[in-house]
């Protein structure tokens, strides 16, 4: 029995350990132009300087008035107003509005001082040269949009960590802001280990099986944020995987080592780790699947190193609890919230360890029906079935029919 496999950390302890290591490690931050910031993580809070309108904003095309001046007006009983003027989109309003007077405005146009309304000019009509009647009454404030209603100035518009969109770079723009400070993605190198790997393109000979892990780990680190530098498959060598490890060190910030991370006699990547960093801090995680992960942290080029299992949902998994949980902290971003389910049926646990349960979700009457999606750890189709997992605590036996649980969303 390997004594090494057992002294395990749990999730919450590796994640702790990786947080240590490197709280001295502060992630690339750079200045861009907010057009092209689309999908970026804003860096710095981004503040209002201005009110957003800057002044009194007519939103209908109609005339600026006195709102008390058309209590009870209506069909039968309009009430009469003196235009005294009118004021284009582009202009300031340099009359005031006084009782029983009224100003043309359009929609976007400030409205005058004295005015508290505005009237829509489908309820007016015009029965003279620079007269009026309205058919409507409006309330104080109706048709009108106050200064710094849209965006307060000192508001905080863009919170560090969050994920910027398109309404993020239309505020930006009425701000007059062209520039934002954004995380520089982390750049990931992948290495899929294995002597048995062939890629996707080439026939199967043998016992080979085809590279799932660098193309899903790829794909599932852009769309968590990251850049991704270079695949690589390299063989069950020892010497190759350390050159590998030492030329992604350079330029990577976070390398992920799929395979390699057990105690079978091709397994070298504790090994490598060891010799390379001189700092692996976790060998095995109290999670089912998932349990052969490994960390290290090389403190020369401050570069991340993940040592993953072959087993493509182990794979998936880990890199998610671990790796992109880790980064999402240091950045200050936000996790989806979990949904509310019910499991729909019995299910055992792994005592000892936390089991991650790929779980479909079903709509019903109540909110939503979490399936279980039963496969082992070299299953890569659970995960692309699976809406998201259940994670059932290592002190659990297992969930009751109709418990409810958290569903984290993929």
């Amino acid at each position: 029995m390997n004594i090494e496999l057992l002294c395990t950390d749990t999730l919450e302890q590796a994640v702790r350990k990786l947080n240590e290591e490197t709280a001295d490690l502060n992630l690339k931050i750079h200045k861009m132009a907010c057009e092209e910031a689309l999908g970026f993580i804003c860096a710095r809070d981004v503040i209002a300087g201005e009110n957003v309108p800057p002044f009194r904003r007519s939103t209908v095309d109609g005339y600026a008035v006195i709102a008390a001046d058309s209590y009870g007006s209506g069909d039968s009983n309009p009430a009469f107003y003196q235009v005294i003027g009118h004021v284009n989109i582009e202009e300031p309003a340099r009359m005031a509005v006084r009782t029983g007077e009224a100003v043309q405005v359009q929609t976007g146009s400030m409205v005058p001082d004295g005015a508290t309304a505005v009237l829509m000019v489908e309820y007016t009509e015009l029965y003279a040269a620079g007269k009026m009647i309205g058919y409507k009454a409006v309330s104080d404030g109706e048709n009108v949009i106050q200064p710094g209603e849209d965006i307060t100035i000192g508001e905080c518009l863009i919170s560090k960590g969050r994920k910027i969109n398109a309404g993020d770079i239309g505020m930006m723009a009425a701000l007059g802001i062209s520039e934002i400070e954004v995380y520089v993605p982390p750049a990931v190198t992948i290495l899929s280990t294995g002597d048995e790997l062939a890629d996707m393109d080439e026939p199967l000979t043998g016992s080979k099986i085809r590279d799932i892990n660098s193309y899903a780990l790829a794909a599932e680190a852009k769309g968590m944020g990251m850049t991704v530098r270079r695949r690589l498959r390299v063989g069950d060598n020892e010497a190759e995987i350390f050159q590998a490890v030492s030329r992604a060190a350079e330029d990577s910030d976070i390398i992920l080592l799929s395979g390699g991370s057990s105690k079978g006699n091709k397994d070298y990547t504790k090994k490598v780790l060891e010799n390379f960093t001189g700092n692996v801090f976790t060998h095995g995680i109290a999670m089912k699947p998932g349990k052969p992960t490994i960390l290290a942290y090389d403190r020369k080029y401050r570069t991340v190193i993940a040592g993953l299992p072959g087993h493509p949902m182990a794979a998936m998994l880990m890199f998610r609890l671990v790796i992109v949980r880790w980064y999402w902290e240091k950045i200050g971003r936000q996790t989806r919230p979990p949904y509310r389910a019910r499991i729909s049926e019995n299910v055992s646990s792994n005592q000892g360890r936390e089991t991650c349960l790929p779980v479909k979700l079903i709509p019903d009457s109540e909110g939503f029906t979490a399936k279980p999606i039963y496969a082992k750890s070299g299953s890569i189709a659970a995960l692309s079935r699976a809406d998201g997992y259940v994670r059932i605590p290592r002190n659990r036996e297992g969930l009751n029919k109709g418990e409810p649980v958290w569903v984290e969303v993929f």
